[in-house]
């Protein structure tokens, strides 16, 4: 059996490669842009069964002569553009031809190849207004509302896929993503909403200070390894009778931001770090403006035994470490 991880060389998309590494598994990254060197280096001990493919998510005859050649059986699609208002306004049309159109090209060569699942990594954000409410979410009675192009663009695709899964007889699987920190975050040039971890920890490392906002603002986080590992079950598992589960940890990280910027000033001598006051500016933002509804991973836990390994306390001892190990990528 070999998978292939669309956006395979991104932040979500490495964490997945080094996770089904780990399990033995041969893996094919198809991305627009190459593996960064630090990731190639961490792969380097598993080149025999990881490939790396470059190329468009539009090009169907590409995608089918790559499932084709590699006989590819199972897919994760995890491409996407993560939009921000200024990119929406400037390029509306490949914010959905990345989305929406490119989860319909790399679905048509899973047709084309008779694979026998899809995985399709979409994102909490689809519920948009719906978190403005404050309840807990269910994946099946919580309504959808989207408000930006990611978000509008990410729900689209998962509904496509679930019904082109249908027509055409794959079993599509999707996850909605709780917000992720950790390892091989980085600026792709399709990710215009970077966490404040990396934010931070960016400017740690350069020995600068961070001028942080005073509020913390609520979101659903799950380290990435965590991420990765729930994916790998999913892609490797038999039969999957639930068409869509939320990916988060449950666990709440209110207040844990601040533990993170100590940790980072004991870690890095030269790097400083305070409170904005008042209406000063900051130099970290946490992308959101409103807390957002925590997601039920009650339906994930039970129906394929996950069980999230990282609170904020694991998770930053493994961030630091690796952070440590990666300094050339850091500083890119």
């Amino acid at each position: 059996m070999t998978i292939l991880v669309t956006g395979g060389c991104g932040f979500v998309g490495i964490n997945v490669a080094e996770e089904l590494v780990a399990r033995g598994e041969r893996i094919v990254l198809f991305d627009r842009k190459p593996l960064p060197a630090s990731a190639l280096r961490d792969l380097g001990g598993a080149t025999s069964r990881v490939c790396v493919v470059n190329g468009d998510i539009g090009d169907v005859e590409l995608l089918r002569s790559l499932c084709n050649e590699h006989r590819i059986d199972r897919i994760v699609h995890a491409a996407a553009i993560t939009a921000d208002a200024r990119r929406e306004a400037r390029d509306p049309g490949s914010i959905l031809a990345v989305n929406v159109q490119g989860t319909v090209s790399i679905l048509e060569a899973a047709r084309a190849a008779r694979c026998s699942k899809f995985v399709f990594v979409g994102s909490g954000a689809a519920y948009g207004k719906t978190h403005d409410a404050g309840l807990l979410l269910d994946e099946a009675s919580s309504p959808s509302s989207p408000q930006d192009l990611y978000a509008i663009s990410k729900f689209a695709a998962e509904r496509t896929a679930q019904r082109l899964g249908a027509l055409w007889e794959i079993r599509v699987v999707c996850v909605r993503l709780g917000s992720v920190c950790g390892p091989w975050e980085f600026a792709t040039g399709v990710r215009d909403l970077l966490y404040p971890q990396l934010q931070v920890a960016q400017l740690a490392v350069r020995g600068e200070q961070a001028v942080i906002p005073a509020r913390e603002v609520w979101r659903d986080w799950i380290y990435s390894r965590d991420v990765a590992t729930a994916i790998a079950m999913l892609a490797t598992a038999g039969e999957a009778g639930i068409p869509m589960y939320h990916l988060s940890s449950g666990i709440d990280w209110k207040g844990s931001f601040v533990d993170w910027c100590r940790i980072l000033a004991d870690h890095f001598p030269r790097f400083r770090w305070r409170i904005a006051a008042g209406d000063e500016p900051t130099n970290v933002s946490f992308v959101l403006e409103h807390d957002r509804a925590p997601m039920d991973i009650t339906r994930i836990v039970e129906g394929i035994g996950f069980k999230p390994r990282f609170d904020p306390t694991c998770a930053y001892r493994d961030y630091i470490g690796w952070i440590d190990r990666h300094r050339d990528f850091m500083a890119q």
